[in-house]
C-alpha cells in the first residue's frame, strides 16, 4: 500500500510552530557562530530541503525530544517551557532570537536546556575534546537573551541512548557581547543586499564543501586556489600529521581500535575537503583525494524496459577516495 501526500506531511511536520516567525527573518542561536556570510545568505536566498535531509531532520528532532523528557524523569519533573511552550527568547533591538530545548528549575536559579544528537565517532570526540565552538555560541547566546546564569548542554548518540555525555556552560558577558555584534553585523546585510559582497566568508567557522553559496564566496574560492597548490594552513598541516601518525599505529590492531580508525580517516578527509587542497605532502606522508568513476546497472530502469535495451541504462557516477601514501597502506573512503 502506498500512502499518497507522505513528502507533503513530512515537511509540515518540519515547520517551525508559527508563533517562532519566519526563520529567514532573524538570526538564530544555533546559527550565530557558523559563518555569518552562510548564515545571511541563507535568509536571502533560503536553499529548499531534499526529501532525504528532511527526513535526517525529523528523525534528530524526535530523538531531541525523546532525550527531554529522560531529563524530565532524571529532574523530577524540574523542567518547564520543553515542545509546544518552548521558550521563544528575542533581543529586544536586533532580529537576534533563540529557542532553547527547556528550562530547568535549580535550587540556586534556573538554567538553559540544550539537547544535540550526534554520530557515534562524533559524540567520542566532544566526549574527549569538548563541546564545538559553534555550540557554545548557541547556548551563550541563549542564556544572555533569556538572563540565565548557567546552561546544560545534553548531548547522545544517535546510534545509542545510553552513550550520554552532559556539559555544563556559565555565562560569559564578553561571549555574548561578541555574539550581539554579530548579530547588528549580520542585520544590516540583511536590511541591504547591495553590502553582501562586503560580507567575507569565514572558512574557519563553516562546512565550504557542502555551502552552497561557495561559488561566489571570495574566501572560499582563494582557499581552494590555495589547496590546488598543496598550500594549507600550518595548524591543517599539523593535526593531519598528527592523525597519520596515530593511524599508522592502529591500522595493525583489530577489535576496539578499528572505531579510532574509522574516526582518524574521517578527521583526515575533512580537513582535506576543507582545506580545499586534492593533495597534500606532509612530513609523515602524503594525502589525497583521487577522483574515480565506476559504470553500474540501473536495475530499476531495466525491470520497466525491454531486456534488449540495456546498454541504454547504464550510468556512470563518480566518487572520491582519500590516499594516504608513505605512512600506511591506501584508505579508501567514499
Amino acid at each position: 500500500m502506498n500512502i499518497p501526500g507522505m513528502h507533503v506531511a513530512l515537511q509540515s511536520r518540519l515547520e517551525q510552530n508559527a508563533r517562532l516567525g519566519d526563520r529567514t527573518q532573524y538570526i538564530g542561536a544555533s546559527e550565530i557562530g557558523s559563518c555569518l556570510r552562510r548564515v545571511v545568505c541563507s535568509k536571502l536566498y533560503p536553499e529548499p530541503f531534499d526529501q532525504a535531509s528532511m527526513g535526517r531532520m525529523l528523525a534528530g528532532k524526535a530523538l531531541e525530544n525523546e532525550v527531554v523528557q529522560l531529563v524530565r524523569i532524571a529532574l523530577n519533573g524540574q523542567i518547564r517551557n520543553t515542545g509546544r511552550v518552548q521558550l521563544d527568547l528575542q533581543h529586544p533591538t536586533l532580529p537576534f532570537r533563540a529557542h532553547p530545548d527547556g528550562r530547568i528549575i535549580g535550587e540556586d536559579g534556573d538554567g538553559v536546556l540544550e539537547v544535540k544528537t550526534a554520530s557515534s565517532a562524533t559524540y567520542k570526540r566532544f566526549q574527549s575534546e569538548g563541546l564545538p565552538a559553534n555550540y557554545i555560541s548557541q547556548v551563550q547566546g541563549q542564556m544572555g537573551l533569556s538572563k540565565l546564569s548557567w546552561a546544560l548542554v545534553v548531548v547522545v548518540s544517535r546510534e545509542n541512548l545510553a552513550e550520554m555525555a552532559q556539559f555544563t556552560i556559565r555565562f560569559d558577558p564578553e561571549h555574548f557581547a561578541q555574539l550581539e555584534n554579530r548579530a547588528t553585523r549580520a542585520a544590516a546585510f540583511l536590511r541591504d543586499v547591495n553590502l553582501l559582497d562586503q560580507l567575507e566568508g569565514e572558512t574557519e567557522n563553516g562546512f565550504c564543501q557542502t555551502c552552497p553559496y561557495s561559488d561566489q564566496c571570495n574566501a572560499f574560492q582563494s582557499k581552494r586556489e590555495a589547496g590546488k597548490r598543496g598550500e594549507i594552513p600550518e595548524v591543517t598541516r599539523l593535526q593531519m600529521e598528527c592523525a597519520l601518525e596515530e593511524l599508522s599505529e592502529l591500522e595493525a590492531i583489530s577489535g576496539p581500535a578499528q572505531e579510532r580508525i574509522a574516526e582518524l580517516r574521517d578527521q583526515v578527509k575533512t580537513a582535506l575537503l576543507n582545506s580545499g587542497a586534492s593533495k597534500v605532502l606532509l612530513g609523515n606522508g602524503t594525502v589525497q583525494m583521487v577522483e574515480s568513476s565506476r559504470t553500474s546497472f540501473d536495475s530499476k530502469s531495466f525491470q520497466r524496459e525491454a531486456p534488449d535495451l540495456y546498454n541504454r541504462f547504464q550510468k556512470t557516477s563518480t566518487f572520491s577516495t582519500l590516499r594516504i601514501t608513505g605512512a600506511t597502506k591506501c584508505l579508501s573512503t567514499v
